[in-house]
């Protein structure tokens, strides 16, 4: 039993405050790589070296228990790899306090594979692998030549000698997790590519446990001796079974296991539940020797194919911001960036770690070229298999502590080489995934087309009712017990599930578009010709009960300029005022002129992003009911994502023009308000506001007297 030398609370104490810092220097250092188009990851990655124990996390601090720093050593303990077979013939050294922040990384990269899991279409998964597998091999085959070439031609070693068998294994070695975030941010682990690369990871995990497995084996054979190729082929056999008939079986019970944990209610209760299951998925292929993140990636991708896929990938999502960072960050801290140092290690750790990335990409990209993957598609599948990341770092731990003729298999010298490699294509991996995932085009040279879906669209007239249409959509679904994805706000898709019935609705503009199976369309045909009678009967219903006309007159003449809430809008609408958007003298003489003019006013501020469409919004809601109010003033507005932000016009016409206004008069203030749909602008306080602040006689006529759009705008600041 360790003695730390610290109470159990000081223990405690110092694990928190670690965790505090990991945070705080995930979230700063992932912050940093978005903004410069960086995937975030790799800041994580880079924030855990910076405060790891071989740079600011080694210097000392005048507390009891922090002497060497807050990740610092004092003595080593002994954990368990990730790979559970090759664990019990030899641990993994890891320094002091990072025993428990490893538990806890863990725990985050099982969360990781097992959202990918989620998100993963399990109908491609099936469909990409037999891709996935070839691909899977043939990485496995060039990076184990290209590893071992290392020890034989630069080193010297023999090809079978244990030094070179365990540079080939530490090449083969995938990081599945860092390439799953990728992909997942990018949103493309959906796509053929990201399935391919999934499917091909957890094999290329698997094959990397048979062979680690293999040269373990050779490596306890005394020189001279025979191997016992009996029980290496046994241990091949069992773990591609338990892989296997885990996911065969999870596929089959996945209804079953989603109607159980249904039956608690509680989205966030039958979450929890299911991580659960995915946590004991997890140490089950631990004890029987394959890694946990496989475990947890099957648990995912059995329940994928369920209606609870997305309400459990909502509900995790804040336990996936605080674990996964974690996970990176320590992985980053096992770096040890001394090995830089030594000019041998450092020649041959680049030579390697570039043969490592040529190895993966091309051993990958060439199988699959094969499978209908184009050029880009290929590069796409080598790129995403490259990073090694945890997975060689407990390979290399594996070699140093187990010996071959009385030395360990890699001495301090090769655990360095292998530090290099891992790092280099732990940090190259991410901007190159990102960069060939960022080109445009398909990765495929023929799309292939299923039979068994079919489009059924729908189009609309105008965007407002396209919007209205979608959202009594969205509700009736609910009300119908359907599961629904968060809307896609880059590609418009909604996917939908109830039990076994699956499809997706993509919404584009004034077009919605349902894509499903045959004996679906029926069933979509039925939930859209309710929901347009639902709409009609309450449309009818809101005629009788309110007339938009007395509505607006209720809303200009029982303005109080007195009130507070007017004053806090009126403070908001003050926030947005800006000369550039300020016409003195609108030259237009009808409605869609004025309006036009007020458009590319607000055009100038740099907050419209499409200048025809918002156009083409702010004309549809004078339809529905004209912003012209009375005492010559109109206050055109819309909600639209054709702006990035709030934005605000003003808009003087000297004389007059007709705008359909309360009193008949023509209007000659104009107040445009524009505000993004999803925003928290405060659309609605500024209108109010502008209606008390016009309401004013006084207001009114000191505006038309301004001289220039300064003082207009002061007028309305005061």
């Amino acid at each position: 039993m360790l003695n730390f030398h610290l109470t159990t609370v000081q223990q405690i104490s110092i694990l928190v405050l670690q965790i505090g810092v990991i945070l705080f220097a995930a979230r700063f250092c992932g912050d940093i790589a978005k903004k410069i188009k960086a995937p975030s990851v790799l800041g994580e990655l880079l924030a855990g070296v910076i405060i790891g124990p071989y740079l600011l996390g080694g210097i000392g601090l005048p507390f009891h228990g922090m002497e060497h720093g807050l990740f610092g050593f004092l003595q080593t303990v002994s954990i368990t790899g990730s790979n559970g077979a090759v664990a019990e013939i030899a641990n993994v050294s890891f320094p002091v306090y990072h025993s428990s922040l490893y538990a806890i990384a863990t725990v985050g990269s099982i969360l990781l594979l097992f959202m990918s899991g989620l998100e993963t279409d399990l109908r491609m998964f099936i469909r990409y692998s037999l891709a996935g597998t070839l691909v899977g091999i043939g990485g496995v085959i060039f990076s184990f030549l290209f590893g071992a070439g290392i020890g034989k031609f630069m080193l010297g070693y023999e090809l079978m000698h244990p030094c070179s068998l365990f540079l080939g294994i530490l090449s083969t070695a995938t990081s599945v997790g860092i390439t799953a975030r990728i992909l997942s941010e990018k949103k493309k682990i959906d796509t053929p590519e990201g399935v391919t690369i999934m499917a091909a990871a957890v094999i290329d995990d698997v094959l990397g446990i048979i062979c680690l497995a293999i040269v373990i084996g050779l490596v306890g054979v005394a020189p001279g001796a025979s191997t016992d190729w009996g029980k290496i082929g046994l241990i091949s056999v069992k773990s591609i079974g338990i892989w296997l008939g885990a996911t065969v079986i999870g596929l089959l019970a996945a209804g079953y296991i989603a109607k159980f944990l249904k039956s608690f209610r509680s989205v966030t209760t039958y979450s929890c539940l299911a991580f659960g299951l995915a946590l004991l998925l997890a140490g089950v292929f631990e004890q029987q020797g394959l890694a946990m993140i496989v475990g947890a990636y099957v648990m995912g991708l059995s329940l994928s194919k369920t209606d609870i896929s997305f309400g459990l990938q909502r509900s995790l999502h804040p336990l996936y911001s605080f674990l996964v960072p974690v996970f990176f960050v320590v992985m980053g801290m096992l770096v040890d960036i001394r090995v830089f140092a030594d000019p041998e290690v450092l020649k041959i750790g680049l030579i390697y770690s570039a043969l490592a990335v040529f190895a993966k990409i091309i051993g990958c990209a060439l199988p699959s070229l094969f499978m209908n993957f184009n050029t880009l598609g290929a590069l796409r599948i080598g790129v995403g298999m490259v990073p090694r990341g945890e997975v060689a770092l407990i390979i290399a731990g594996i070699g140093m502590t187990t010996m071959y003729d009385g030395k360990p298999v890699l001495d301090a010298k090769m655990f360095g080489v292998a530090i290099i490699m891992t790092l280099v294509t732990t940090i190259v991996a991410p901007p190159l995934l990102s960069l060939v995932l960022g080109i445009k085009g398909k990765g495929v040279r023929k799309e292939s087309k299923d039979m068994s879906v079919v489009h059924t669209p729908y189009a609309f007239d105008s965007q407002i009712v396209a919007d209205f249409v979608l959202r009594q959509l969205l509700d009736t679904f609910v009300s119908e017990g359907y599961m629904l994805s968060r809307l896609d706000k880059e590609n418009g898709v909604v996917q939908i599930r109830k039990n076994s019935l699956s499809f997706a609705m993509t919404v584009s503009g004034t077009e919605i578009v349902f894509e499903s199976n045959p004996d679906e369309v029926p069933f979509i045909q039925a939930i859209m010709f309710e929901t347009i009678v639902a709409l009609h009967m309450d449309l009818e219903k809101l005629k009788t009960i309110a007339d938009p006309a007395e509505l607006r007159q209720d809303y200009f003449s029982g303005q109080n300029d007195n009130l507070p809430e007017n004053r806090r809008g009126r403070q908001q609408f003050n926030r947005y005022l800006n000369e550039k958007a300020v016409i003195m003298d609108l030259k237009s003489n009808d409605k869609p002129g004025i309006i036009e003019e007020l458009v590319d006013a607000c055009n100038r501020t740099g907050a419209v992003i499409d200048r025809d469409a918002c156009l083409s919004e702010v004309l549809s809601r004078e339809t529905v009911a004209s912003t012209g109010m009375q005492n010559g003033i109109a206050l055109p507005h819309a909600k639209t994502d054709t702006v990035s932000r709030m934005t605000v016009a003003i808009g003087i016409h000297r004389t007059g023009c007709d705008f359909d206004s309360l009193d008949g008069e023509p209007a000659r203030i104009f107040v445009m308000c524009l505000s993004p749909k999803d925003g928290n602008a405060p659309h609605i306080e500024c209108l109010a506001a502008i209606g008390a602040c016009l309401y004013n006689q006084d207001t009114v006529k000191k505006i038309l007297e301004a001289k220039n759009a300064a003082e207009v705008c002061a007028l309305f600041r005061q």
